[in-house]
């Protein structure tokens, strides 16, 4: 690796205050924003200038930020709650696009994208390209209420944000406190998991876990054991068969992804299809409801029957058309019913039905790729169940169009129930009945009397006990209902029902769809949603079995209620895995331990590494930094810039947080012993100076020394020498930033930014890191330049005097 020096020019941008205590902070990768949680549970997001972008609240009371992580291409942000919930968020609007429900609580989370090797990536052949657009249709927008349907006010569902523009395979790791580690591909797709307590019975909870580059492996820092006995084990995952099967399982993601999605646009359609029949409903019991709480069960029915039949009426039922229904009254219920059933019709005829042969269609492409056992065998596709799936999603469809016949035979039923009501309101009034209307035919008294059986009236019994009649719409209501059919629909004079019930030996073919006549849709949406879930978990399972422990490396024993910074980094140039764990001890020796572990195949799948042993092989050396003392002198080839001298003063540094910058540097936030010690013996704050190190990862990984662990001793019991990382940074690697009491950094190689969070919590530094100072001499006015000096604590008037 190489060991070019790490060099730390900054500058100061903001320096701002907060209302609330700041509990994380995380650069995005991309882009200028930094993602920050707050005690009350809210996640805003920032630019570099600190202006705020947006905030969002906790998804209950009491509800705290547990992890935050960016998707590596920034537009997607997962957030970890303390109930056990990870939502993923759309950064362009704060739109939750997912969530995940764990059980339990969440103490790690990163996300990493697979990184090709070379030959992979020259290649020009995209590893996945999805053709489903050319064959299907595009699914219609959803109003977000049913009433709502109108262009300006419908939002598009179909745009999946999870999936869109994902060519390369990312996966979101998970640990949580019980020991587990979840696989997430696109932070969609559960497609493995693994026990760590399987092999390490006393281990409690992931406090870090990340997967390397390539796919081959998981680092994780575990707790385990407890009281005196507790120790931070390093422990190792083998994951070869997710980098060996990467295009398989990118593209089994994928498509899993998209069926996600139709299920998601497929429940909104159900439950607008619902506020509709509801909303008849309640127009009905608007409109009827006085009067059918004056007569008995089935009055209301009876009344209209001896209406229609023999055209006489009670003395309450002549007064109720007299003075409720009146002409104005009819058309306008008669307007409001006909939109609430049209909306029905349309959301079954244009969504329901189109969303269903999406799913026939994806569902199929599925059996596809289970034929190909020789590529997603080994992923655990199996055929039989994405075939029960396949049928499943025919049957849905089937009865969605049975729901579509029946909801136009009840509108006909409606309209002619209606325009009856309308002559006896208009006959009622004494006014003239318009010719074209006067007429009934014997075919509109069908549909009167279906409906007056059918639709009218039902009991229902109150909160208080007490029985009331209310309407029903039942021919389109029982489909909506998570219970059989009430009245099913009489299908046997069919043709195909017949020719199937002639030969019984074709209704289980795996082409041909079953038609449970019995059924309801909510019943056969929930039946479609159970067969899914087993086929989207069983690769999930497959997948674990593969999962194997490669190494368990105790290092350190610690004490309870001691926390930890860690941070891991995968470096693709080198294939390996650096690791640092710094123990927060109150009182002693700050010691930083880093550790360097191989992303080699042939490394992890060799025969003497395929079940942990008493040997177990690590990189590693535990650092301290020597007090940086600061002398200041002027640099020839660099005006204004000021540079250090080291001098080895004991005690050593005290280490407040450590992040990797990149896989090349890593960026440590330190002060003075002294400062700390004034901090615990006075009651009151102190002013403290910080030093912000930038170390060289190839320099330090230079100094590890290869050890073998034998049997349960931890790394902390080996007598490793201390090494002094101070020799290690280069004199232009550090600033010295003055009355800054801080207590925790963030950074971002990528966008060469950093964040400094002071001991308060409520208040913040942000920098620009790398700033070429020479070109902006010319352009920035005298201010501007003093702010990149000031950053060390050195003024122009002073470095000129010296």
């Amino acid at each position: 690796m190489s060991t070019m020096a790490a060099t730390c020019v900054m500058k100061q941008v903001e320096e701002r205050h907060v209302a609330v205590e700041i509990t994380k902070c995380v650069w995005s990768p991309r882009m200028d924003l930094v993602a920050i949680a707050n005690v009350q549970g809210q996640v805003a997001l920032h630019r570099l200038s600190w202006q705020r972008v947006w905030i969002i609240s906790p998804p209950g009371e009491e509800v705290k930020v547990m992890g935050i992580t960016w998707r590596p291409d920034s537009k997607v942000l997962a957030i970890a709650y303390s109930s056990g919930d990870i939502i993923l968020v759309d950064i362009e609007d704060s739109t939750p696009v997912h969530k995940l429900e764990m059980k339990c609580n969440i103490t790690s989370l990163s996300w990493s994208q697979h990184v090709p090797a070379s030959q992979e990536a020259s290649s020009s052949q995209p590893e996945f390209e999805d053709v489903s657009g050319i064959y299907l249709p595009k699914l219609p927008p959803l109003a977000k209420t049913y009433t709502g349907a109108t262009e300006r006010n419908e939002e598009s569902t179909e745009d999946n944000r999870l999936l869109r523009d994902q060519n390369i395979l990312n996966m979101l790791v998970i640990g949580t406190a019980a020991g587990r580690i979840d696989l997430y591909a696109f932070g969609l797709f559960h497609c493995g998991w693994i026990d760590i307590t399987t092999h390490l019975p006393y281990a409690s909870e992931i406090l870090d876990a990340v997967m390397s580059h390539d796919l081959n492996m998981i680092s994780a820092v575990v707790s385990s054991g407890q009281g005196e006995n507790k120790e931070i084990v390093c422990v190792t995952v083998e994951t070869v068969l997710l980098a060996y099967r990467h295009k398989e399982l990118l593209r089994l993601a994928y498509k899993y992804g998209q069926i996600y999605n139709l299920m998601t646009y497929t429940n909104h359609t159900l439950q607008l299809i619902t506020e509709a029949w509801e909303s008849i409903l309640l127009e009905m019991d608007h409109k009827l409801a006085s009067y059918a709480g004056n007569v008995k069960g089935g009055g209301v029915s009876a009344d209209f029957l001896d209406l229609l039949v023999f055209g006489i009426t009670t003395p309450e039922f002549d007064i109720f058309i007299s003075n409720k229904l009146t002409e104005k009254g009819i058309k306008k219920l008669n307007h409001s019913i006909e939109l609430s059933y049209s909306n029905i019709r349309k959301l079954v005829l244009k969504h329901v039905q189109t969303v269903g042969q999406a799913l026939v269609y994806h569902l199929g492409q599925v059996v596809g790729l289970a034929r190909r056992t020789d590529r997603f065998g080994m992923l655990g596709v199996e055929e039989h169940l994405v075939t029960a799936a396949v049928r499943e999603a025919g049957a849905f469809v089937m009865k969605a169009i049975e729901l579509q016949q029946v909801t136009d035979a009840s509108m006909n039923n409606f309209r002619a129930f209606l325009r009856w009501l309308y002559l006896v309101v208009v006959r009622k009034m004494g006014e003239q009945i318009p010719a074209e209307m006067s007429k009934t035919t014997q075919q509109d008294v069908t549909y009167i009397t279906e409906f007056l059986h059918d639709s009218l009236e039902e009991c229902q019994v109150g909160p208080d006990g007490e029985v009331r009649s209310r309407f029903k719409l039942e021919k389109v209501g029982q489909y909506l209902k998570d219970e059989n059919l009430t009245y099913p629909s009489d299908n046997d004079q069919n043709p195909w029902v017949k020719f199937l019930a002639e030969h019984p030996n074709l209704q289980n073919h795996e082409l041909i769809f079953p038609h449970h006549h019995e059924k309801s849709l909510v019943q056969e949406h929930k039946n479609l949603a159970k067969v899914l879930n087993q086929m989207a978990a069983h690769p999930a399972e497959v997948i674990s079995q593969a999962l194997q422990v490669h190494s368990v490396v105790p290092l350190m024993k610690i004490e309870e209620g001691v926390s930890f910074k860690i941070s891991q980094m995968s470096c693709p140039r080198e294939n390996k895995v650096f690791s640092v764990v710094l123990p927060m001890v109150p009182s002693g020796q700050p010691v930083m331990y880093l550790s360097q572990w191989s992303t080699n195949s042939q490394d992890l799948v060799g025969e003497t590494k395929k079940i942990p042993g008493p040997q177990q092989q690590i990189s590693v050396s535990p650092f301290i930094f020597s007090t940086l003392d600061v002398g200041l002198s002027r640099s020839h080839d660099a005006s204004r810039r000021s540079s250090f001298s080291l001098m080895e003063v004991s005690p050593p540094m005290h280490i407040l947080d450590v992040q990797f910058y990149t896989d090349e540097t890593l960026s440590l936030l330190m002060c003075e012993p002294s400062d700390i010690s004034a901090q615990q013996q006075s009651m009151t704050p102190q002013p403290q100076t910080a030093y912000f190190v930038q170390l060289s990862v190839g320099a330090a990984s230079a100094e590890l020394s290869p050890l073998t662990v034998y049997g349960g001793r931890c790394v902390a019991d080996l007598d490793i020498p201390c090494l002094d990382a101070t020799n290690l940074v280069d004199p232009n690697g550090y600033r010295r930033l003055e009355h800054c009491s801080a207590v925790q950094l963030a950074v971002s190689g990528s966008r060469k930014v950093a964040l400094v969070l002071f001991e308060s919590r409520k208040r913040v530094r942000l920098f620009e890191m790398e700033v070429d100072e020479d070109e902006d001499d010319e352009d920035e006015d005298e201010t501007q330049r003093e702010s990149i000096i000031n950053v060390s604590g050195v003024s122009e008037e002073m470095n000129e005097t010296l």
